[in-house]
């Protein structure tokens, strides 16, 4: 779930960016590197949108961790999220041609999903796991792990925003310990999603949220992979 007073904050903070792109054939977006203060490798930063003051019960954490067991774990750093009545993002500024590298892989896990929650109705709109990619012109294409619902169910994710538009690529818990490999066109989920082709890929963030259905969740990320075949 996208909160609104987050998502104006997003689209500036991905618009600003300066990174420059690649003539790499495979782009790398993980977490390796040194920790800066809130404890995640540059160019990750943190950023907790929900309680937007610092008071109460929840919990929103963010940490670089090396997976140790769990069939198809990925290899060296990976993000775990703990989110509890809160919602966070990890993300990171880009400039990625999508056109070139527009194949998306990575790795992810759920350990814990919020109890009864569902995209499809705004005060169940929570999520252990979403994948966020944001555009020129301020559109974001998210894939999501939902709590309830059926694998391939497109819809906004936002009611009140036609520039978000999210896919549901795993719903309830995989089996125990068990990490699950994606592999989307983003440039084709895009131009689906939205009818047109995608502007330049200006950031990539990975977020948590369980504030609505007041509950918890637990899981995790690997690396991000781009490539264009």
């Amino acid at each position: 779930m996208l909160p609104r007073p987050f998502l104006p904050a997003m689209i500036l903070a991905l618009c600003v960016g300066t990174a420059h792109a690649t003539a790499q054939p495979v782009l790398y977006l993980g977490f390796d590197g040194p920790p800066a203060a809130d404890g995640l490798p540059s160019p990750w930063g943190f950023e907790r949108w929900s309680p937007m003051v610092g008071f109460g019960d929840y919990t929103a954490r963010a940490s670089v961790v090396t997976p140790s067991s769990g069939a198809g774990a990925p290899a060296g750093p990976v993000l775990q999220v703990e989110c509890q009545e809160a919602g966070f993002l990890v993300g990171s500024e880009r400039s990625i041609d999508p056109a070139v590298h527009h194949l998306a892989s990575w790795s992810w896990r759920a350990d814990i999903v919020p109890a009864g929650a569902s995209f499809r109705a705004r005060e169940t709109n929570d999520q252990v796991l979403q994948l966020l990619f944001g555009f020129e012109g301020g559109k974001i294409l998210g894939y999501i792990w939902d709590s309830t619902g059926t694998p391939g169910v497109t819809g906004s994710g936002l009611s009140w925003r036609e520039d978000v538009r999210v896919m549901v690529l795993r719903a309830g818990l995989a089996a125990p310990g068990g990490w699950v490999h994606e592999q989307r066109d983003i440039a084709a989920d895009f131009q689906s999603l939205f009818g047109q082709a995608p502007g330049r890929l200006v950031g990539v963030a990975v977020q948590s949220n369980c504030q609505h259905t007041e509950s918890r969740g637990h899981g995790f990320v690997g690396p991000i992979r781009l490539t264009g075949e």
